[in-house]
């Protein structure tokens, strides 16, 4: 793990959420990972992360971008990694196959108990990546990479808080059809551009 930059440590998830010490961090590791490319850089797209991840790993994360991290990326990062363990932790790769863990004195939850826990922190997380997304749109003239256009390979921020599989349409707050901006939304309006 010593080439992949990650946001927080597996001490910082054990120490603000109800996952003990005794857990092996080598498999804290890779669900820290997945949970902020999956989540974190949509939420701040890729020109912000970058900075952030960097700023991090030469300890030089400072002003607003130390606040925009403790108080609102590391709380949704935590109920991320915590929404994506309990698989990663029940099922496990041997050289004879994948295999659960058990343990003296211990149940195994059910199907759906697991999918209950997944399911209350992926709610928490969603809800502290909103509060993020809302404080970065507040303060946009703070924290300018979160607005910055990237090239083809960049990630756009992602500012609706949950999706729909059904079309609610006026999303974004534009006309979809004229590419307009709806003088009723009041987001900063960015025309679809090629080069963007």
């Amino acid at each position: 793990m010593s080439n992949v930059k990650l946001l927080i440590l597996p001490s910082v998830i054990q120490e603000r959420m109800s996952l003990h010490t005794n857990v092996d961090e080598k498999l804290i590791f890779p669900e820290i990972k997945a949970a902020q490319d999956m989540y974190i850089r949509p939420l701040l797209g890729s020109i912000l992360f970058d900075k952030i991840l960097n700023d991090i790993a030469t300890n030089t994360l400072s002003g607003q971008y130390l606040t925009l991290m403790n108080d609102f990326i590391i709380d949704a990062l935590c109920n991320y990694v915590m929404s994506e363990l309990p698989e990663g932790l029940n099922y496990q790769y041997f050289n004879k196959g994948v295999s659960t863990k058990t343990a003296d004195q211990s149940q195994s939850p059910s199907m759906s108990d697991m999918y209950a826990i997944v399911s209350k922190y992926k709610k928490r997380a969603e809800h502290y990546a909103q509060r993020c997304r809302l404080y970065l749109v507040q303060n946009y003239t703070l924290i300018p990479e979160y607005y910055a256009p990237g090239g083809i390979d960049r990630v756009i921020p992602d500012r609706a808080s949950f999706s729909s599989p059904i079309y609610l349409g006026n999303r974004g707050g534009q006309d979809d059809f004229f590419n307009k901006p709806n003088p009723n939304y009041n987001e900063p309006y960015y025309p679809f551009n090629s080069d963007i």
